[in-house]
């Protein structure tokens, strides 16, 4: 499995999310044609609905309480009898609407007749009888329920809890000529009703035009359109976090096997120097040459010792990853345990002939931490300082207050730290390799993780300021000790 973890999972997933997004899109579609459907049903509705509340109101005057009327005249059937005798429209038909209403019983009567005759004609007409009134009344009522009916229509439509653009057209009932409005060329995106009457008088029909119903459409498609969003999001997230955590594991694995090749080399180093100068002491039987015994046994005993702190610095490391270290709080001033630093390393800037300089704060440095483990974060700075910076360099160590913080600056002349690395230095195994792919100088991998992670137990954090080429300075901010 090893290959499909390191080569083709990136390219999986982004072929996953492709299908998925393809895959959404799909039923996005289909979802927006069955809305694009609904939504033309209820706009529909809501037309036909206003025209059947509007007719009864103008038909009903003193019967609103009738069982009888709103059973007849509110009923899904009488609109359809209406609609149809509406929408019936032939050659040579004339049709005829009266309606009578006394406090005994109404009347509806539907007249049609047509000639047999296909070659004779006669004037289409559709007409109502208005029972005596005049032309100019029948208008007005016209315009009235016009008007209530254009009203309720747009009060239902805000009800939809979007704005949409909307208008509305007039047809002459009796010859279905358009006498208001201006109706759009039909596309996908329009809504154009049937036409209805909203009274029995049979002046005009009224239509419904909404120019654009795709945002009434995507409003309604809203949560849809959320939860698919969220859907790819979280698919897309977790692929991320899911590469990430595989690449992080990778090079996890792989600064552990440096670590473990590079301590290896390390270890043997002693071993091997021991080894020769006890098979030295034992063939050249330098039992008969004290001076020279002294000397082999110094030699194995510095070894010894540099072997020692190798196994304890991975032993201090494991503790601390296990949350093991317990820390031993006091109070005291980090400058003299600087300094008794700075002289304990002597040997070794002497060695590459290095100028360690100590610029000490004129005040004393009252710090509440662990003197010992303080002591050991200095070692680890100054030791990786001298080990890459080149022969005769300058290394300088400061402490400074301000804003009630002690910041100890460490700085060197280096080949300095590009930002890329700036903070995997500090994670546990990593080391920079150069360009051949191999550490020019030898360490575990352990020091700047031990230190972050010390300096954060004592309320503090490590910056870390470099550029190629211009050397490094890494800054330990530690909270200053102040009675109060």
């Amino acid at each position: 499995m090893k290959w499909l973890r390191s080569r083709y999972v990136f390219p999986l997933a982004i072929i996953t999310l492709i299908i998925s997004l393809c895959l959404q899109c799909a039923w996005i579609r289909q979802l927006y044609l069955a809305q694009r459907k609904s939504v033309s049903t209820e706009l529909e509705f809501i037309v036909s609905d206003a025209s059947k509340q509007i007719t009864y109101k103008s038909i009903a005057k003193g019967h609103e309480k009738s069982a009888r009327f709103q059973q007849f005249f509110l009923s899904q059937e009488w609109l359809s009898l209406r609609q149809a005798f509406d929408e019936l429209k032939v050659d040579n038909l004339r049709s005829q609407f009266h309606y009578g209403i006394t406090n005994d019983s109404s009347v509806v009567e539907m007249k049609m007749s047509f000639l047999n005759d296909a070659k004779k004609k006669i004037d289409h007409k559709a007409s109502a009888v208005t029972d005596g009134k005049s032309q100019r009344e029948v208008s007005i009522e016209d315009q009235r329920d016009l008007k209530v009916m254009d009203s309720l229509i747009n009060h239902r439509l805000d009800l939809l809890g979007i704005q949409i653009n909307r208008n509305y057209a007039l047809y002459d009932y009796s010859e279905g000529k358009l006498v208001m409005g201006k109706i759009p060329t039909k596309t996908s995106s329009s809504f154009i009703s049937g036409k209805y009457t909203y009274n029995l008088k049979f002046q005009n029909r009224y239509q419904l035009v909404v120019p654009n119903i795709s945002w009434l459409i995507i409003y309604q498609m809203r949560y849809y359109l959320v939860s698919s969003f969220l859907m790819l999001l979280l698919t897309a997230a977790a692929f991320y976090l899911l590469i990430r955590l595989m690449k992080n594991q990778q090079l996890y694995a792989q600064a552990r096997m440096s670590f473990t090749s590079n301590m290896t080399h390390e270890l043997q180093t002693p071993i091997s120097t021991i080894s020769v100068a006890l098979e030295s002491i034992k063939k050249y039987h330098l039992i008969d040459e004290p001076e020279k015994l002294e000397n082999y046994i110094n030699i194995s005993r510095h070894e010894l010792q540099r072997l020692q702190a190798m196994i304890e610095k991975v032993l201090k490391q494991e503790q601390m990853d296990l949350g093991k270290t317990k820390l031993q709080f006091s109070l005291f001033d980090i400058q003299p345990v600087l300094q008794q630093v700075i002289y304990a390393m002597d040997v070794q800037v002497r060695e590459k002939n290095t100028e360690l300089v100590f610029l000490k704060s004129d005040e004393p440095c009252f710090v509440k931490g662990d003197a010992m483990h303080i002591s050991n974060v200095s070692y680890n700075l100054i030791d990786n300082a001298i080990k890459y910076s080149p022969v005769q360099s300058k290394i300088e160590v400061s402490c400074n207050i301000a804003d009630h913080k002690l910041t100890i600056s460490f700085k060197d002349n280096g080949p300095g730290i590009s930002e890329i690395y700036q903070q995997q230095v500090f994670e546990r195994f990593f080391r920079i390799f150069n360009q051949d792919n191999i550490h020019n100088v030898k360490g575990s991998g352990l020091g700047l993780h031990y230190v972050k992670q010390v300096i954060e137990l004592h309320g503090g954090r490590v910056d870390l300021h470099s550029k190629p080429g211009k050397g490094s300075n890494f800054m330990i901010i530690l909270p200053l000790y102040e009675e109060n």
